[in-house]
């Protein structure tokens, strides 16, 4: 028969020990209460210090080389074109013989009125002394005032008439002169425009025989907005020549020797919103060719006294452009910002932040509001600067 008094002592026992590890167990969490997780290390960052300095802009654009001199040559007289006397496309002189014009017709026009002068010139011989004769026998009662008024009459109309034959004359010499056609300029002839055979009329469409273009010095033609117009013109008027236009490929490869801007439109044009500029360039060393497009960088223009920071500390939002900004209490907050011109990797900044302002330049993803971060200031150059603390302190 089972000992029923070992049992209930063998099952007080299990109940004490039970009871027992109840209150060590109770005890063991009343003294391991839950503690708060520890504080984020500081977030590490790189940073520049904003101050005002000089921002060099680089302007850059659509621009077209033409001749400084483009001249149309043609006829100046109407016959048929005999003969072309020039290559296409090869330089002339100022006078060289482009065209000839059939001579003939003029040649006969100018023996016309050669020939009427030397009528002209008898009969005013003979007008002549006819007033010669008459006026002394006037004088002496002899001759009445009408013979008188008749012989001066006739002299004065002969004298007259003799004038206009020599005008005729140098008229249809210069006539047949013009059946010559000669370069006006020195330059590069284009195409001819009528070939040989052709019926040309002074003063029509079809008088037009070539063109020359001027290629020792181009023109470089483009257009800037009226905010470049205005740092164009501050820059000339404060640094003058230093101020210039480098021309170059849609690759960025330098063409020719910097060209000098020598005008500035006063005025906005109507259609495009914008200020034709214009530089002239010395061609006779690279020799480029008039019409060719290519891009015009201005160099020389600056931002003085301007706060820059560098375009990647630059986020955009809802609100637009921001900021993060590294407080006294090594805090970054977000910060509008008003971006104005930019130049490479910097931008302008117009208003939202203050000489010796921290901006975040590297890290921006991981900031939050109120994060408290651990910053690398980046020196002017943007090389890293000694790693000093968000406060300011060397670590």
């Amino acid at each position: 028969m089972p000992n029923i008094e070992y049992a209930g002592a063998t099952a007080r026992s299990v109940a004490i020990t039970f009871v027992a590890l109840a209150f060590v167990a109770l005890a063991a969490c009343k003294g391991n209460a839950p503690q708060q997780p520890p504080a984020p290390p500081p977030t590490p960052v790189a940073a520049v210090e904003v101050q005002p300095r000089e921002l060099a802009l680089t302007l850059e654009y659509p621009a077209q080389l033409r001749g400084v001199r483009e001249v149309e040559v043609r006829s100046r007289v109407s016959g048929i074109l005999l003969e072309r006397r020039y290559a296409e496309g090869e330089p002339v002189k100022a006078g060289d013989l482009l065209f000839r014009i059939d001579p003939d017709p003029f040649r006969a026009a100018a023996a016309r009125a050669r020939a009427d002068l030397g009528v002209q010139r008898a009969s005013f011989q003979q007008a002549t002394r006819e007033r010669d004769r008459i006026l002394p026998l006037y004088e002496q009662k002899l001759a009445s005032l009408r013979d008188r008024d008749n012989a001066v009459a006739a002299y004065e109309t002969s004298q007259a008439a003799v004038a206009a034959a020599e005008a005729a004359l140098r008229s249809a010499e210069l006539n047949l002169s013009y059946t010559d056609v000669r370069a006006p300029i020195d330059g590069v002839t284009s195409r001819e425009v009528r070939s040989e055979g052709s019926l040309v009329t002074a003063g029509d469409d079809s008088s037009l025989l070539t063109y020359i273009v001027q290629i020792d010095r181009l023109y470089v033609d483009f257009a800037l907005a009226d905010g470049d117009a205005a740092l164009l013109r501050k820059a000339i008027a404060q640094q003058g020549d230093a101020v210039g236009v480098r021309v170059v490929d849609v690759a960025g490869a330098t063409l020719a020797p910097r060209a000098a801007i020598e005008f500035i439109s006063p005025r906005v044009d109507d259609a495009t919103g914008t200020v034709a500029v214009r530089a002239v360039l010395d061609n006779r060393e690279t020799r480029l060719t008039p019409g060719r497009i290519v891009r015009a960088s201005i160099e020389g223009v600056a931002l003085r006294d301007t706060l820059v920071i560098p375009k990647r500390s630059v986020m955009r939002g809802a609100q637009g452009a921001f900021v993060w900004v590294i407080g006294p209490d090594s805090a970054a907050a977000p910060r509008p910002v008003q971006l104005g011109t930019s130049a490479g990797n910097d931008v302008a900044v117009v208003s939202g932040l203050a000489a010796g302002d921290r901006v975040v330049v590297d890290g921006i993803l991981k900031m939050q509001p109120g994060a408290v971060v651990e910053a690398t200031l980046l020196a002017a150059d943007g090389a890293p600067a000694p790693a000093v603390s968000a406060t300011g302190n060397a670590p």
